[in-house]
C-alpha cells in the first residue's frame, strides 16, 4: 500500500472491516504530519526516539464504523482520525503529550482506558473520556 511518511505506512490507516470496502485507506496528510510530530514528542518524553505509535484504528468505511458503534459523523470516516497507543505509556500520559501537538489541540482528543483518539477536525476542539 505504500509509505505515508517516514514512520507510517498507508496500511496502518486501512479500514479493518471485512467484506466492506476492501481495506481502503483515505487519510488526511494533516493527520499524518501531526502523528509524526507526536512521535517525536513521545520519543523525547520516553528518552527513546525509536518508540513507535501503534494505530489501532485509522480510516473506517461507513459499514465498519457502524459495526464498531462509531458516531454517525465520525472523523474516522473522513480519514482525519486515528485511535493510537504507545507500548509502555498509559493512555492518560499519552493524552497529555498529545495536547502539545497544535493540530490535535485544535482538533479532537478522546481518552480511553487503553488508547487515545486523535483527530484533525476543522470545526473546533473537542474533548471527551471514553471506556475501552
Amino acid at each position: 500500500m505504500g509509505t505515508a511518511s517516514e514512520h507510517f505506512n498507508f496500511s496502518e490507516f486501512s479500514c479493518k472491516g471485512e467484506r466492506c470496502c476492501g481495506h481502503s485507506h483515505p487519510v488526511c496528510y494533516g493527520l499524518i504530519e501531526a502523528l509524526e510530530e507526536l512521535r517525536e514528542s513521545v520519543g523525547e518524553y520516553m528518552g527513546d526516539g525509536r518508540k513507535g505509535i501503534v494505530i489501532n484504528s485509522g480510516f473506517r468505511c461507513r459499514v465498519y464504523n457502524r459495526k464498531v458503534g462509531g458516531s454517525l459523523d465520525s472523523e474516522h470516516c473522513k480519514g482525519t482520525a486515528a485511535d493510537i497507543r504507545v507500548e509502555g505509556l498509559p493512555a492518560g500520559v499519552l493524552a497529555e503529550i498529545v495536547e502539545n501537538v497544535l493540530a490535535f489541540r485544535k482538533g479532537g482528543i478522546g481518552v480511553y482506558d487503553t488508547f487515545v483518539h486523535v483527530d484533525v477536525r476543522r470545526d473546533g476542539p473537542a474533548r471527551w473520556k471514553g471506556v475501552g
